[in-house]
C-alpha cells in the first residue's frame, strides 16, 4: 500500500462525514461542507488507481485468476455491507415503500448492491444510504479484468475514456435537473469512466515513479496540486452540479492523487503519521457506519426536544464513529474478510 493515499482516505471520509452533517444542524447547510461529495468521487477514481497497482500486473502475467480477484473484492465489500443494511432494516433505515412486497424489492437491491441502477432515491438511497457507492465499486470490479487487456497501451484506454467522458459531458447537458442524481451522480455505468481515470493515473505512476524527483520538486508538486483542488473546490458554487457529481473534478482529483502516491515531498511526509494511515484503514467502515450514526443522533435530538450546540455534538459524534469503526475494522471487517476468502476458495 501507499501510505499517503491510505491517509488521504480518511481525510476524504472525512469530507463526507462534514457533508451529511446539515442532519444536525443548518451550519452545515453551507458550500464548504455540502461540497464534501467530492470525496466520493476521490474513492471511485482512486480504486482504479489502487485496482491497478494491486492486481493489474498479476492478472496480465496470469499470477492471479480473475475468480480470485472476484473473490478477494466480494470479501472486501459484501461484510460490512451486508451487517449495515441489516442493522438499517432492523432500526427502520430510510425506505420509501408502498407495502411489505415493495419494501423487499427494495430491500433485494441493497442487498444484491443493484439499487444504484435505478434512478429514484427511494431506491438508491434506501437503508444505509452510503451503499449507493458500492454498487458503482461492484460494477468497477466486474469490468477490471476485462480492461487489464485495454491497460497494455496506455493510449487505447485513453481512447475508451475520451469517448466515455464525451458522451457523459454531452447526456449531462441535456438531463432534466431532477434526473441528474439518478443518472449522473450514483448510477455505476456513468461512474465508470472515474475508475478509468484512476487507471490511467497509474499508467503515469509507473512512468514517474523513478525518476529522480527531488524534495523540494515533490513539495512544490503536492501544494501545487492542494492548491488547484482547492481551487476547483471552492469555485465549484458557480458550476451546475451535474458536473461536480463526476468530471468537474477528474482533474483535481487526479492531481492530488498522483502527486502524492510519488511520496516525495514534505506533505508526503505528514500523511505518512501512523495515525492518520490508521485512520484511512479503518475509512470504509468509517464511511459506512458515519451517516446511521448522525441520523440517530438527529432523530434522538427530535424526539426528546434537547438541543446540544453542534461545536459539542459534532465532535462527540465523530468519535463516536472513529470509535465504532476501529471495532468494526478490527473485529468485524479484517476476520470476515479472511473468513470469505476462505469460504469461497474451497
Amino acid at each position: 500500500m501507499i501510505d499517503t493515499l491510505t491517509s488521504l482516505r480518511f481525510i476524504f471520509a472525512t469530507m463526507v462525514f462534514g457533508a451529511h452533517c446539515y442532519v444536525i444542524d443548518g451550519f452545515f447547510d453551507a458550500h464548504f461542507f455540502k461540497e464534501g461529495f467530492v470525496g466520493v468521487s476521490f474513492f471511485f477514481v482512486l480504486s482504479g488507481f489502487i485496482i491497478a497497482y494491486n492486481y493489474q500486473k498479476r492478472l496480465q502475467d496470469k499470477k492471479i485468476t480473475k475468480r480470485t480477484f472476484w473473490v478477494a473484492r466480494i470479501a472486501r465489500i459484501y461484510p460490512l455491507h451486508w451487517l449495515t443494511l441489516f442493522l438499517a432494516a432492523i432500526s427502520g433505515g430510510y425506505v420509501v415503500a408502498s407495502g411489505a412486497l415493495d419494501w423487499f424489492g427494495h430491500f433485494l437491491t441493497s442487498l444484491t448492491l443493484t439499487n444504484a441502477y435505478i434512478p429514484e432515491a427511494g431506491y438508491f438511497f434506501s437503508f444505509n444510504s452510503p451503499s449507493w457507492s458500492l454498487c458503482c465499486e461492484q460494477l468497477f470490479y466486474i469490468c477490471f479484468p476485462f480492461l487489464v487487456p485495454l491497460a497494455r497501451d496506455w493510449r487505447r484506454l485513453l481512447g475508451v475514456f475520451g469517448l466515455a467522458a464525451a458522451l457523459i459531458v454531452a447526456g449531462m447537458y441535456f438531463t432534466p435537473e431532477n434526473d441528474i442524481k439518478g443518472y449522473w451522480y450514483v448510477n455505476p455505468v456513468t461512474r465508470l469512466p472515474d475508475f478509468l481515470v484512476g487507471m490511467l493515473l497509474f499508467r503515469l505512476y509507473e512512468r514517474l515513479k523513478d525518476r529522480n524527483i527531488g524534495r523540494l520538486q515533490g513539495s512544490l508538486l503536492e501544494i501545487g496540486s492542494v492548491a488547484l483542488f482547492l481551487a476547483f473546490y471552492f469555485g465549484a458554487a458557480e458550476i451546475p452540479k451535474v458536473y461536480r457529481y463526476s468530471c468537474f473534478y477528474w482533474l483535481p482529483v487526479a492531481a492530488v492523487l498522483i502527486s502524492f502516491s510519488l511520496q516525495k515531498g514534505m506533505l508526503s511526509r505528514i500523511l505518512s503519521n501512523r495515525l492518520l494511515v490508521a485512520g484511512g484503514e479503518i475509512s470504509y467502515s468509517f464511511y459506512l457506519i458515519h451517516l446511521f450514526i448522525l441520523l440517530s443522533y438527529a432523530e434522538w435530538q427530535k424526539e426528546a426536544g434537547g438541543h446540544i450546540a453542534w461545536y459539542i455534538a459534532v465532535p462527540l459524534l465523530f468519535c463516536v464513529v472513529i470509535g465504532l469503526s476501529l471495532l468494526s475494522y478490527r473485529y468485524f471487517e479484517k476476520p470476515m474478510n479472511k473468513r470469505v476468502k476462505s469460504l469461497l476458495n474451497r
